[in-house]
C-alpha cells in the first residue's frame, strides 16, 4: 500500500508534442525554483481567487525541497522502491507554512465554488491537484503513509468525477490512471485487501488512461510523461520510456535530471551510441559535477554489458 501512496504522490502509441507552457512552468521544469516561485507569487497576487494559482505556488515550494533532497530522481520508483527507505525530506518551517497556506487557500476557494455548483469543472480539477500536492507532502516530508493515501484518494475521486462530467478533459486522466495501474500491480493477496479498502485497478487500463494524458493533456503534459516513463520502465518498456524522457530532455535542456534519466533508459534499451553521445553532451554542459558524470558513465557501461534479459526494471 505504501507503493500506491508513493506513486500517487508522483505506453504504446506515438508521442505527442508538448503544448506551450506558461513562463512559471518553464522555470519550474528547468529547475529554476527561485524564479518559478517569484512568478507564481505574482500570479496569486494578480488572481487571488484562482485556486490554480495557489496550487502552482505550492507545487514550486514543495518541488524545491524535493529537488534539494535528491527526491526527484524517477529511478527511485523502480522495482526496488527505494523511495520507501528514504529519510524525510527536510523543509524549513517557513516553507512548510507557505505550502500549507497556499493549499488551504486553494481548497477553500474550491470548496466555496463546489458548494454552489458541484459540477464546477475548474474547481474539481484544482481540488484534485491540491490533494495530490498534499499527498506528496505527506509521503516525502512527513512520511505519513495513511495521510498520503487519504489525500491521494481524494485527488483520484475529484478527477474521476471530472472525467465523468467531461470525458474530453485528458488532464484529469493522469491521477486515476496512475492509481489504477498501481492497484492493478499489487500482488494478488494484497490486491484483495486493497479491493476491500476501495482500491481497484487494471494495469493495462491504467496505462491507457495515462497515455491519454500524454497525448491530449495540457496542464499535466510534463508530469504525465514523467510518470508514464516510470511505469514503462517498471514494465520493461525501455524504448517508450526513453522516448518520453528524451522529449522532456530536449524541451528542458537545463534540467539535468531529465537528461540523466534519458541516458539511463537509452542504455537499458541497448542504444549504446545514443546513450554515450547524450552522456558526452551532458558532461560538456557543466550542469553535473565531473564525479557524477563518471559515476553515470560507469553505470551506463555496466548496463550495456548486461544481457537484455537481466536488466533491471
Amino acid at each position: 500500500m505504501r507503493i500506491l501512496a508513493g506513486l500517487l504522490v508522483c505506453c504504446f502509441s506515438a508521442a505527442a508534442s508538448l503544448p506551450p507552457l506558461p513562463e512559471g512552468f518553464l522555470a519550474l521544469y528547468s529547475l529554476d525554483y527561485g524564479r518559478a516561485i517569484r512568478i507564481f507569487e505574482q500570479e496569486t497576487a494578480d488572481r487571488p481567487d484562482d485556486p490554480e494559482a495557489w496550487n502552482h505556488l505550492a507545487q514550486a515550494i514543495l518541488h524545491r525541497a524535493l529537488f534539494a533532497a535528491g527526491a526527484l530522481d524517477s529511478s527511485a520508483f523502480t522495482a526496488g522502491n527505494s523511495f520507501l527507505r528514504r529519510p524525510k525530506v527536510p523543509m524549513s518551517e517557513e516553507d512548510m507554512k507557505r505550502f500549507q497556506s497556499a493549499i488551504a487557500r486553494s481548497l477553500e476557494l474550491c470548496g466555496e465554488r463546489l458548494r454552489r455548483n458541484p459540477e464546477d469543472a475548474a474547481c474539481l480539477y484544482a481540488a484534485g491537484v491540491a490533494h495530490a500536492h498534499q499527498a506528496q507532502m505527506a509521503m516525502w516530508v512527513k512520511k505519513a503513509w495513511l495521510e498520503a493515501l487519504r489525500e491521494g484518494s481524494k485527488a483520484r475521486e475529484a478527477h474521476e468525477k471530472l472525467s465523468r462530467l467531461d470525458p474530453s478533459m485528458a488532464d484529469a486522466r493522469l491521477i486515476p490512471g496512475l492509481h489504477e495501474y498501481i492497484a492493478g500491480s499489487l500482488p494478488w493477496y494484497v490486491r484483495g485487501l486493497a479491493f476491500l479498502a476501495g482500491f481497484r485497478g487494471d494495469r493495462r487500463h491504467g496505462i491507457q488512461q495515462m497515455e491519454l494524458a500524454v497525448q491530449n493533456g495540457r496542464k499535466t503534459a510534463v508530469e504525465a510523461r514523467v510518470m508514464l516513463a516510470v511505469v514503462c520502465r517498471r514494465e520493461r518498456q525501455y524504448e517508450r520510456a526513453a522516448s518520453l524522457m528524451g522529449e522532456l530532455a530536449a524541451a528542458f535542456p537545463a534540467n539535468h535530471l531529465y537528461r540523466i534519466e534519458e541516458i539511463r533508459l537509452l542504455a537499458e534499451s541497448g542504444r549504446a551510441a545514443e546513450a554515450r553521445n547524450r552522456l558526452d553532451s551532458l558532461a560538456g554542459s557543466g550542469l553535473v559535477p565531473a564525479a557524477k558524470i563518471e559515476e553515470l558513465r560507469a553505470a551506463v557501461d555496466r548496463t550495456l554489458a548486461r544481457p537484455r534479459s537481466r536488466r533491471e526494471p
